[in-house]
């Protein structure tokens, strides 16, 4: 028995629950040295590591999504926009009679907080998501682009996958005319009221956290809408999404530098809408009485087939820089960037006769740790990711370091699971980010797992690479197809594509031997 097994003690049942739907052979080797300062010693080994471009991603089966123009002081302008199908609040709608239309207005939330400040008066709020601080220009397109559920060339038995290269699909089945056009749009944090119409036709006044939300052509929809009302294009939501295919939000840069927002398409009791207003004759009248005006509403749900697409190029000297890196030597720098961007692969022990050697040592791994250290210099003032995150890059699963850790906190993305992945940090020396991968490289050396390809990425939120159920047990992870890639990469984290952000890290063939990138374990020999 190896030696690393006689310390698998009580700590098993502390971390049973994160094994539900994972790795049967994650063991529980923990993220802290052990107490032991005499015999403790530190190793640095040698990895492998290079950039690879991220061509085209699947966003159809995003939770929510992102909106608007981002322009990064590396890797240069993005957009990011987005297509949604319709659906009607009720089917065969009978609007009632002598409709007469007030407004129309889309709403999307946003993510928001509340901020210091706030009276019981006026609640102040702050976007969670928010990338930027200037405007973009805005416009909403009706497409004559058909939505399949699911994909044909799969003989209908698998859901349709839609990537995030496929705009000029959009572009060239737009319908008429733009429904909407504002050249200087800017996410707002501010609250608005709504009156909504109760049953009995009296209205509620609501006060709203911050959302997208724009006032759309009444002629369109009293034509698309109303004027349909008792055909067969709405009697039922199957016909209406073949009759009104969908919606293309899109986002334009317009000089000013732009802004991208995260849309919150989580919410059940206030889901993205577009909200139709209008007066109607009062029922049920009296003979000889005139009827009354009654306020009513009808909503259309920005629900079904939805996916994100993004646009922007690499300058040319970061894409020269990723195109000539080599999988079998590694590279000077590793390009990150979220969306269609770029990612990192890892190979910890490329030296097979160096792992050989160590698993003959058989030693106790008492942490071992990837630190990625910033390019300054090439990055200049860029801001950085808060947070990376690696993934078994073979299996498209994740390892063993991420599902034991205990300080998963669902309430707080910015503090969870940071014995796996810290925050971004900075000493004398520089900007870095820590990963651990104690349990990872355990397995390796004690267990002889396979020594599988890691993957880099950024992500916003470090708990959404997973789906949990209520009681947070995870249940697997939630991977995006991609396409025009290497066979490797397949699939990565679908939450990369929520963020327009990005850096440069040192690689392991960095000039700066401080800041290369190597794996450092902490280990017990007792040999």
């Amino acid at each position: 028995m190896k030696l690393n097994r006689l310390f698998q003690t009580t700590a098993i049942l502390a971390v049973v629950f994160a094994f539900v739907g994972c790795d049967d052979e994650f063991s529980t080797i923990g993220g802290e040295i052990i107490t032991n300062p005499s015999n403790v010693e530190i190793r640095e080994v040698e990895v492998n590591a290079y950039s690879q471009k991220v061509n085209s991603i699947q966003t159809n089966n995003l939770t929510n999504h992102i909106l608007g123009v981002y322009n990064h002081p590396v890797y240069g302008e993005s957009t990011a926009s987005l297509v949604s199908q319709l659906s009607m609040s009720t089917e065969n709608p009978d609007f009632g009679d002598n409709v007469e239309l007030d407004s129309v207005v889309m709403t999307i939330p946003y993510f928001s907080s509340e901020i210091d400040g706030s009276t019981e008066d006026e609640v102040l709020y702050e976007l969670d998501s928010l990338y930027g601080s200037e405007t973009f220009k805005l416009s909403i397109y009706e497409t004559s682009y058909f939505l399949n559920d699911l994909d044909p060339e799969l003989d209908f038995e698998q859901r349709q996958a839609y990537y995030s290269d496929q705009q000029n699909l959009l572009e060239q089945n737009i319908v008429g005319e733009p429904i909407f056009v504002e050249e200087n749009f800017k996410p707002s944090n501010a609250s608005f009221t709504t009156y909504e119409v109760d049953p009995v036709g009296e209205n509620d006044t609501l006060v709203n956290t911050p959302a997208l939300r724009v006032k759309l052509p009444l002629n369109y929809f009293q034509e698309k809408i109303i004027d349909k009302e008792g055909s067969t294009d709405l009697l039922n939501n199957s016909n209406f999404r073949n009759y009104l295919r969908n919606f293309f939000i899109k986002a334009e840069p317009n000089g000013s530098g732009g802004s991208q927002v995260m849309l919150d398409f989580s919410t059940q009791s206030k889901p993205p809408r577009i909200s139709i207003y209008y007066t109607r004759d009062s029922e049920n009248v009296p003979e000889g009485e005139d009827p009354e005006r009654i306020r009513d509403s009808f909503l259309l749900f920005l629900s079904g087939n939805r996916f994100n697409t993004f646009e922007g190029e690499f300058p040319a000297d970061i894409t020269q820089a990723i195109s000539t890196q080599s999988a079998e030597t590694g590279a000077e720098n590793l390009y990150l960037n979220a969306q269609e961007g770029s990612m990192a692969v890892i190979e910890l022990f490329p030296e097979q006769a160096v792992l050989d050697d160590i698993r003959n040592e058989e030693l106790l791994v008492n942490e071992a740790d990837l630190v990625f250290y910033v390019n300054d210099a090439l990055m200049g003032e860029g801001g950085e990711p808060r947070r990376l995150y690696l993934y078994d890059l073979t299996n498209n699963d994740i390892i063993g370091d991420y599902a034991i850790d205990l300080s998963f906190n669902p309430a707080s993305p910015e503090t969870s699971l940071t014995n796996f992945s810290e925050v971004v940090a900075e000493d004398e020396t520089g900007k870095f980010y820590k990963l651990r991968v104690t349990n990872h490289v355990s397995g390796i050396i004690n267990d002889e797992r396979d020594n599988v390809k890691l993957g880099l990425v950024i992500v916003p939120n470090i708990n959404a690479v997973v789906g949990r159920d209520s009681q947070g047990r995870i249940l697997g992870p939630l991977m995006s197809a991609t396409r025009g890639m290497t066979d490797l990469i397949d699939r990565i984290p679908s939450v990369n594509s929520l963020t327009p952000t990005g850096t440069i890290l040192h690689g392991n063939q960095s000039n700066d031997d401080d800041k290369r990138l190597k794996l450092k374990i902490y280990y017990t020999n007792y040999n």
